[in-house]
């Protein structure tokens, strides 16, 4: 595929089959787009729903080869995860996947000099809640009763690098630049009718907060090909990546509450 082909592709959309959680059932949507500057696409993602797994990872731009690095996030989680496990069992595993993709990256790095690095946020879901994991600026965020929430904080300042060079965002915490790194943790309760939206700087960068909140507010009727779409007639010049999970309770359940 040519870089203008490859640009040009649609944002996809991937429906992922409903799961149950309890009392509620999630049903998810993801989809990804090349930046206009990039030969390739260094966001990395994935929507597992039989481990209720959900991941969003963005090679840092400045160091080596991002695609390796946010593929190698996303697929030792893919690796590392039990579908069916506890939720406290999969949380474990998806934090120590993290550790084992940081002294992986860090190690390749330090062998041919050439750090790599890649944001990462993360959530996993069980027993009526989503436990999200993440380092860098990367975000998620909890749609409810049609306000937007954020549930992470950014792992980043905006400066000047050197005197007289341009202002950009420089990333503070992320796996893979440094022999260690912390891994920072928040516990979201849902319920019926909730929204996850998971996005790369690329989507939240582009979009007006106003707009985002209003997309993914709308309900279950917007996917995350639109979200896409939308940071790209923004004019996001970074890859964009979303991953949207929709919160609905069970046939038959007596509740919202799980």
């Amino acid at each position: 595929m040519s870089d203008e082909a490859a640009r040009d592709e649609a944002a996809r959309d991937g429906a992922v089959s409903d799961a149950t959680m309890g009392e509620l059932r999630f049903a998810a949507s993801a989809a990804t787009r090349i930046g206009p500057r990039h030969r390739q696409n260094e966001d990395a993602h994935a929507a597992w729903d039989a481990a209720a797994l959900f991941v969003v990872s963005d090679g840092i731009g400045g160091l080596a080869d991002g695609a390796v690095a946010s593929r190698a996030v996303v697929e030792l989680l893919q690796r590392g995860v039990t579908p069916g496990a506890a939720l406290d069992r999969r949380v474990a595993q998806a934090r120590d996947a993290l550790f084992r993709a940081n002294a992986a990256l860090f190690q390749s790095g330090a062998e041919s000099g050439a750090p790599l690095g890649a944001t990462v946020v993360l959530a996993v879901l069980g027993e009526g809640c989503a436990v999200c994991l993440w380092a860098g600026d990367s975000r998620a965020y909890l749609a409810r009763t049609g306000r937007l929430h954020p549930i992470t904080r950014d792992h980043a300042i905006f400066g000047r690098t050197a005197p007289g060079a341009a202002a950009r965002t420089v990333i503070t915490r992320a796996i893979g630049p440094e022999d260690d790194v912390e891994i920072d943790c928040a516990i979201v309760d849902l319920v019926a009718g909730d929204a996850l939206l998971l996005c790369s700087d690329g989507v939240h960068g582009a979009i007006p907060s106003a707009r985002l909140e209003q997309l993914v507010t709308t309900g279950p009727g917007v996917g995350a090909t639109q979200v896409v779409e939308e940071a790209a007639a923004c004019g996001t010049r970074d890859d964009a990546t979303a991953i949207i999970v929709h919160i609905r309770a069970a046939e038959g359940a007596h509740g919202a509450r799980a």
